[in-house]
């Protein structure tokens, strides 16, 4: 008898970099990366952006976004259609972040932008600046993942939670024609209510209903925030993005913690791995259908990928 294949699943939130002083072991890097995908049972894709050391040189260095980005180039060529390179820039220097765009979208071959690290980077997107950027990535035709603090920190860097989607909600104003992804947008285990209710509250105040042009990622499956997404976000316009990241490997931590464990130390609350996401969203009654939706095929569809790639078009009209 044939073996099943395995679930199919794609996470648009990874952060990577190797030890210090190793960025240059690409190879050995990427071996020790795609051991936490092979451990996993699902058919695990991963989408890429710096960490750790390449945010400081993105954050200090007027070349380090190009720096930054070859790296993650060199990464994700070790392992197509397993890992999808994103593209990190600086506001702060735009003509270099512009370029950084025209190589890694007209040349590399990257997928998207973000995550757009305002709060860390010292930048707002409802300027000039974040304009420029947005439109470009428009002209690209790729999505913006942008940082959204699942907690609604009341301070992160120069902005709060809040601050952060009223930014949002500016650049989106002002550029409606892009494709926003609203990075690791539920979780925590904070309820009563959970964060992601209030920023929903915000965002139908706003548009009155959620914008075809918005994409919530979820970060932790088994946040009491989740029935209140999925009673309130169009199932089609979530996505996987838990925010994985190699911090304190290798060996790196198996795919499907908490986040918090990369804050804390302190285990996750569950046996990590797809299979253990993929139980929270059948705890919620969901089907088959939208699962795979969830897992893997709103995400192939948003950036583009493999045979899903065909329905975008019309997945992705604005209201």
């Amino acid at each position: 008898m044939t073996a099943p294949a395995p679930q199919r699943w794609l996470d648009l939130h990874v952060h990577v970099a190797p030890p210090v002083g190793q960025e240059e072991d690409v190879p050995t890097f990427v071996g020790d990366l795609l051991k936490v995908l092979d451990d996993d049972p699902a058919a695990l894709g991963l989408v890429i952006s710096p960490d750790a050391q390449w945010n400081r040189v993105v954050r200090d260095e007027p070349g380090g976004m190009e720096r930054a980005a070859r790296f993650i180039r060199d990464v994700a060529r070790h392992a197509p259609e397993r890992l999808y390179p994103s593209c990190l820039v600086n506001p702060n220097y735009l003509d270099d972040a512009l370029r950084t765009m025209d190589r890694c979208f007209g040349e590399w071959g990257f997928v998207m932008l973000g995550e757009m690290l305002g709060y860390m980077l010292g930048f707002d997107l409802d300027n000039e600046a974040g304009e420029r950027i947005v439109r470009k990535a428009v002209d690209f035709d790729v999505p913006v993942q942008v940082h959204i603090s699942t907690s609604n920190a009341a301070v992160q860097g120069h902005t709060s939670g809040m601050g952060e989607l009223a930014d949002l909600i500016g650049i989106a104003t002002r550029v409606p024609e892009a494709q926003y992804i609203l990075a690791h947008f539920i979780g925590t285990a904070q309820a009563d209510p959970p964060p992601v209710a209030q920023y929903l509250d915000v965002i139908e105040a706003h548009f009155g209903v959620w914008p075809r042009n918005f994409w919530a990622e979820i970060r932790d499956f088994n946040s009491p925030g989740l029935p209140e997404a999925l009673s309130r976000i169009p199932h089609d316009r979530l996505l996987c993005g838990t925010d994985w990241t190699t911090r304190g490997g290798p060996p790196y931590a198996p795919y499907g913690v908490v986040f918090d464990v990369f804050i804390t130390g302190q285990p996750t609350p569950y046996p990590p791995s797809t299979t253990a996401l993929l139980g929270f969203l059948r705890e919620q009654g969901l089907s088959a259908s939208t699962i795979d939706d969830i897992a893997f095929r709103n995400a192939t569809r948003l950036l583009k990928l493999g045979t899903d790639a065909t329905e975008v078009a019309s997945s992705t009209s604005t209201t």
